[in-house]
C-alpha cells in the first residue's frame, strides 16, 4: 500500500496510524495467545525492538515449537502486572494452561510515546 506521495506504507505503521482505540496491556495479551498460530496477526503486536534481539525466524521457530510441545491453548490467567515508573513498559506474569502441560510466561510490553500502543518487547517461557 502507498501514501498519497507514492511512498509504501508498512502494514504495521498502517494499523498503529488506522487504529484510533488503544490497546491496553490486557488486549495485547488477549491477542498474543490468540495469534499463537497466525503468525502475521502475531507479528503485528510485536516491537522492532523485539526483532533487535530475537531474529525473526528464530521467534517463529520457537513458538512453532512450543505449540507442537504444549499442544492446545487451554487458558491463561495474569498473576502479577509490574508497570515502569513512567508507564511506558509492563511486565506480565501469567500462568497458562495447554492440552500437554501448564507453563509460566512472562511478556514485557513496551510503548515508544505516550501516545503509542503497547507492544511486545520480550517473551519467556518456563515450564511448571
Amino acid at each position: 500500500m502507498t501514501d498519497g506521495q507514492g511512498n509504501i506504507i508498512e502494514k504495521k505503521e498502517l494499523i498503529k496510524k488506522d487504529n484510533l482505540e488503544p490497546k491496553t496491556p490486557n488486549k495485547i495479551l488477549k491477542e498474543f495467545y490468540l495469534n499463537q498460530n497466525n503468525f502475521e496477526n502475531l507479528d503485528n503486536l510485536m516491537s522492532f525492538r523485539f526483532y533487535q534481539k530475537t531474529p525473526y525466524s528464530e521467534f517463529k521457530n520457537a513458538i512453532e515449537s512450543k505449540n507442537k510441545t504444549c499442544g492446545k491453548l487451554l487458558n491463561y490467567k495474569i498473576v502479577q502486572t509490574e508497570y515502569s515508573d513512567d508507564k511506558k513498559s509492563v511486565r506480565l506474569n501469567t500462568d497458562v494452561n495447554y492440552e500437554n502441560m501448564n507453563t509460566i510466561e512472562q511478556i514485557l510490553l513496551i510503548k515508544e510515546t505516550d501516545n503509542d500502543n503497547y507492544e511486545v518487547f520480550g517473551y519467556e517461557l518456563k515450564i511448571k
